[in-house]
């Protein structure tokens, strides 16, 4: 735990520095809940539709909230480019906010997609071992289910640290 404070302290300033312990957090959450998932005949809360884009949802437009009272005006400005062309500046002010408006939903699917599918392949695997049972199969399991579990850590780590570049990029002004 102690790990993974220091991997995030080190890419904080200011105002954001109280945040690190919010961020492991959530990855810790969301560690846990794909954990649950893995227990046969459990569905976890990151498998539902509402519960993987409510989290994203909430967090990425607290951070949005967050940056429109750190300075709106510091805050619009990073979706205007210093270009002299005119259109080409309307074109690259929409394309921002459409990355920007897109985060919570590409954060959720990521999410939901992988935990789906890795609980759908552990179900058929193991459906597999009752019908067919044998030392081979058994070590495949295991190695999936290993598999899986580094798929968890994983999924965290990049939820949080996905938070945690969006935090960035809301710090207030000094």
């Amino acid at each position: 735990m102690e790990m993974l404070i220091s991997i995030y302290a080190g890419s904080y300033r200011g105002k954001l520095e109280v945040f690190v312990h919010f961020i492991v957090s959530v990855g810790c959450v969301i560690f846990f809940l794909g954990m649950a998932g893995m227990v046969p005949g459990v569905g976890s809360w990151l498998e539902q539709l509402v519960f993987p884009v409510f989290v994203a949802f909430t967090f990425w437009g607290g951070l949005m909230i967050f940056g429109v009272f750190g300075g709106l005006s510091y805050f619009c400005s990073k979706f205007i480019p210093t270009l002299n062309i005119y259109l080409l500046k309307l074109f690259i002010i929409c394309v921002e906010l459409v990355s920007v408006l897109s985060r919570p939903l590409v954060m959720s699917a990521r999410l939901l997609i992988n935990m789906i599918l890795g609980t759908m392949v552990v179900y058929m695997m193991g459906s597999l071992f009752v019908h067919h049972g044998g030392a081979a199969m058994l070590i495949a399991m295991s190695s999936f289910l290993l598999y899986e579990i580094g798929v968890c850590f994983f999924q965290s780590y990049i939820f949080s640290m996905l938070l945690s570049m969006y935090m960035e990029e809301v710090e207030w002004v000094k």
